[in-house]
């Protein structure tokens, strides 16, 4: 029986380009918290250059109680819980676990995507779905292989939204 004293990840929903400041806070205040953060490589006329951004837009992963998430919204820039169907959203040690190995990725932003490259996509409201490029029929599509129910899906994505993988271990 859940008595609330239980530690579970939560996600708090945040205002835009705050991530940052409120992860900063929560660990000020000694809470375990987890911002994912990738690399990715922009691109000026003159230079490039590789920065670190949240991956998951206006996202934080809070590790507390159910009764110590209720305030936790009185931190300036929190907004809400992410919650399905009434209930706050719980995430699983493993699938942030698994967030954490994204990590490791180095996303190029760039314009030359061609079938066949890994890619995420980072804008909308697929984001961070990660799968190959192919096309169909002229547009460019996502496709994703869920082996978990040995089905495969894709959905029609603007290249814009679009980032190359690249694995950093990927000469080791």
């Amino acid at each position: 029986m859940k008595n609330g004293l239980e530690n579970n990840w939560y996600i708090v929903y945040t205002f835009p380009n705050l991530e940052k400041k409120i992860y900063n806070e929560l660990t000020k205040k000694n809470i375990k918290a987890y911002l994912p953060l990738q690399n990715v490589i922009r691109q000026w006329s003159d230079r490039k250059k590789e920065i670190k951004i949240p991956m998951f837009p206006n996202y934080v992963f809070i590790n507390s109680t159910e009764r110590e998430r209720f305030n936790l919204l009185k931190i300036g820039g929190v907004l809400k819980f992410i919650t399905f169907e009434g209930k706050p959203a719980v995430v699983s040690e493993d699938e942030i676990s698994s967030i954490m190995k994204f990590e490791t990725m180095v996303f190029e932003i760039e314009t030359n995507l061609v079938s066949g490259d890994e890619v995420i996509i980072v804008d909308g409201p697929f984001t961070g779905l990660q799968g190959r490029l192919f096309l169909k029929r002229g547009k460019e599509r996502l496709g994703v292989h869920l082996s978990s129910i040995n089905q495969s899906l894709s959905v029609e994505v603007c290249s814009s939204s679009l980032r190359k993988v690249v694995s950093q271990n990927s000469y080791n």
